[in-house]
């Protein structure tokens, strides 16, 4: 049977990264780059410690340069060796900052030690995925916002998107990869609860989140601890979903009801009401019940409405607790305290993290 050569891919060099004048040749998958070796060995232990090792005689050179080949994408490296050598194509947080970018930076910052550029992939990406309720409540709103076409205010730090909606499911694989990869855990219980969403709502396919995913030139693939944990987890979200309207039913009477016959027939057809919103969004344990849905309950006794508007409250924190539990993660406590010492608690504060 004949077979076929592949011919290699011709090499390419990147504009604005192949000074004329560096000393120093890398080149990633079939892409080139001539850097200075001097800037990249003071931004990067790895790489001073890479170029401090003695060199064999017979060591191959690039028009009279060191040679390194890199084991990463080229898409990644450039975006990565950009933020390096051209601060201003990586802007600290709130400036915006694509999604490549940000992943390439985080995951390369990660690998060479460059900690100046991990740590601000993280800034952004702690930005979007959340650790407290009521600030993943205010980004949401804000999303949504941007998502029927309306300008959010800019009138806090959450305000800022980091990216639109037609591109959030697109991004959720990537995101917790490289989450993993820099131990970021506490940005993966925020990234679960929305791959579960998408998952349900076919904005992202099972395959996808097993086989992985094609993003800006690069592949990504969750770990398999996070395929597992995210199996486990999808089922859970998805009957949290029902159990999240139970305060519509539970208990029957309210202690000091003004009008028991009344609000228990409010009760029953806001229960029915709501049916059609599980199966919409049913894997939206936080938001299944919208502010909008209270006008159901407009003819409540104040008891019964406070009663009820307390249990809804309690049953969204409670959920939000137990999330990270759900996903095979450390408590909030613990991955609060892990973001607290790998980026501190100001994201507008930009420092080298040394």
């Amino acid at each position: 049977m004949a077979t076929t050569t592949m011919d290699p891919q011709p090499l390419q060099r990147v504009d604005g990264l192949w000074f004329e004048d560096g000393n120093l040749v890398l080149q990633a998958e079939n892409t080139q780059y001539r850097v200075y070796h001097g800037l990249l060995a003071a931004s990067s232990p790895v790489f001073k410690d890479m170029m401090g090792l003695p060199r064999p005689p017979d060591s191959e050179l690039v028009e009279g340069c060191p040679f390194v080949q890199l084991h990463d994408s080229a898409a990644e490296t450039t975006v990565f060796l950009r933020a390096i050598f051209y601060a201003s194509s990586f802007p600290p947080f709130p400036i915006q900052a694509d999604f490549r970018t940000v992943s390439g930076c985080l995951r390369l910052g990660h690998k060479y030690q460059v900690d100046l550029l991990r740590r601000r992939a993280l800034i952004h990406l702690s930005s979007v995925f959340d650790t407290q309720l009521e600030r993943w409540d205010r980004i949401t709103i804000l999303r949504a916002q941007a998502d029927s076409g309306t300008p959010p205010a800019l009138d806090s730090v959450v305000s800022i998107l980091q990216w639109t909606p037609s591109t959030w499911s697109s991004i959720l694989v990537p995101a917790m990869q490289v989450a993993r990869e820099a131990d970021a855990l506490w940005l993966l219980p925020d990234a679960f609860y929305n791959l579960s969403i998408a998952v349900a709502a076919r904005s992202l396919s099972g395959a996808e989140v097993l086989h992985g995913v094609h993003y800006g030139g690069t592949f990504f693939k969750l770990h398999p601890q996070d395929q597992e944990s995210f199996l486990v987890g999808h089922a859970m979200q998805y009957k949290s979903t029902t159990d999240a309207l139970d305060f519509l039913a539970l208990p029957a009477d309210i202690p000091g009801c003004e009008s028991r016959e009344g609000c228990a027939r409010t009760r029953y057809n806001a229960i029915g009401s709501s049916r059609a919103r599980v199966q919409a969004l049913s894997s939206h344990p936080l938001s299944v019940w919208s502010p909008g849905l209270w006008n159901l309950l407009k003819n409540l006794c104040p008891t019964c409405r406070d009663a009820l508007e307390a249990k809804h409250k309690a049953a969204r924190q409670a959920f939000w607790d137990k999330l990270p539990e759900i996903y095979g993660l450390p408590s909030w406590e613990e991955l609060e305290r892990m973001k607290v010492a790998d980026i501190g608690t100001d994201l507008l504060v930009e420092n080298s993290g040394s």
